[in-house]
Parts: structure tokens; sequence; C-alpha cells
């Protein structure tokens, strides 16, 4: 399990491949002035068996503050069961392999 936490409100919980079954989640509220306070709450699971983006692996040079367009393919394999939505994540990786950026993709419809 990987937690990512530290004092401020935005915290995450990731848990890699994990076992099925069913899982609950507990949210403890802190820093509430008084009486009760809005969260969002995003629950995502991710695997190829749903589907795929691609893009290019070709490089790009980009200078400080620039930016560049990027067209990908995505393959949606099967429909997500109801009350779920499909979507995927493009990394920008430099040469060493660090992560500097990253884009969501979201797929508003599959048909067919």
């Amino acid at each position: 399990m990987a937690v990512q936490a530290d004092g401020d409100s935005e915290e995450a919980v990731s848990i890699a491949s994990p076992a099925a079954g069913r899982y609950t989640v507990e949210i403890a509220g802190y820093s509430v002035p008084s009486g009760s306070t809005a969260y969002d709450y995003r629950d995502a699971y991710y695997s190829t068996a749903l589907g795929t983006v691609g893009v290019p692996s070709t490089p790009i040079v980009l200078g400080v503050g620039a930016s560049a367009t990027v067209t990908g393919a995505v393959t949606v394999a099967a429909v997500p069961p109801a009350g779920r939505h499909l979507s995927g994540e493009v990394q920008f990786v430099t040469d060493e392999g660090a992560v500097v950026g990253r884009g969501t993709v979201a797929i508003g419809a599959v048909t067919g």
C-alpha cells in the first residue's frame, strides 16, 4: 500500500494489485471548524483489461514554458461496470525516466 500524506487536506492511498473483494474507505475529517465540511472523493482502478491509451514514443524537445500537442490512440477493450467511467493517463518523461508531467484522457462514451 502506498500512502501520500503530508499533513494537508490532499491525501491519497494506493493499493497495487489489490485482491478481489469489498473494501471500506474511512475518512477522518481534519481541521473542521464546526459542524460539517464537504470533500471530494475519487475511487479509481487501472486495468489493461479495460483498454489502453497509447502515444508515439518519438522524443519531443521543449524549451522552458513551451508546450506541444501529442496525438494518441485509445483502445477500449471492455465496457466499464455501471456507474464507472473510463479514463486514462499519459505521462511525460525525461530521457532518464523522470515523470515531469501528466495528462488525463477522459473517454466520454463507448459505442459499438
